[in-house]
């Protein structure tokens, strides 16, 4: 099926808000879960970590960046917002019940932010949709020190995972990310 004209213009400004990042520094790493009490479920599996609700990056320059699961592709894939997370998701907001930890020091994540996004691509899957056109499945980030995958996708079991779903996992290498499902660099 043709994509509609809405969608091709929401695809289009995505595909910019994920190329806007290229060359710019980020300095803060925040993950939100859905969880109500502290401390978090389990989150770190090492080469994967799942914050279920999205991954916000904050930029030297004081901008935010959102990667949150979303629908407006008619199922559940990745959206990139140039803003913070608390205009995405309300329960964020000032006595919301969301939760909110930062990872930036994470051993995973602090080599890669010791320099600037050298490439920054959303990764586009042909059946996301229950319209049969591409939606994003995942942002990909290419760092001088390696890559990390944003993705909207959940584990169905230690060896399945769906891919397009209401979770966003972050995977560490590109044997991670291919588990997920998602193919090709972006």
């Amino acid at each position: 099926m043709v994509m509609s004209e809405d969608h091709r213009r929401l695809a289009v400004e995505l595909d910019a808000t994920a190329r806007a990042l290229v060359g710019r520094r980020i300095t803060g790493v925040a993950y939100y879960g859905l969880y109500t009490d502290h401390p978090p479920a389990t989150w770190d599996f090492d080469t994967w970590h799942c914050p279920v609700m999205g991954v916000e990056l904050l930029l030297d320059d004081g901008a935010a960046y959102s990667a949150v699961w979303d629908n407006p592709f008619g199922h559940f894939s990745l959206h990139l917002y140039a803003a913070p997370m608390t205009s995405q998701l309300t329960v964020y907001e000032q006595g919301g019940n969301g939760l909110r930890w930062t990872v930036h020091d994470h051993a995973r994540w602090a080599p890669l932010l010791a320099g600037p996004v050298l490439d920054s691509r959303l990764i586009w899957h042909p059946h996301l949709t229950d319209f049969g056109h591409q939606a994003p499945a995942a942002l990909h980030l290419t760092f001088p020190a390696g890559s990390v995958w944003i993705i909207a996708a959940m584990e169905s079991t230690e060896e399945t995972w769906w891919l397009g779903a209401d979770e966003v996992v972050v995977a560490f290498t590109s044997d991670m990310a291919a588990r997920t499902g998602v193919r090709g660099p972006g």
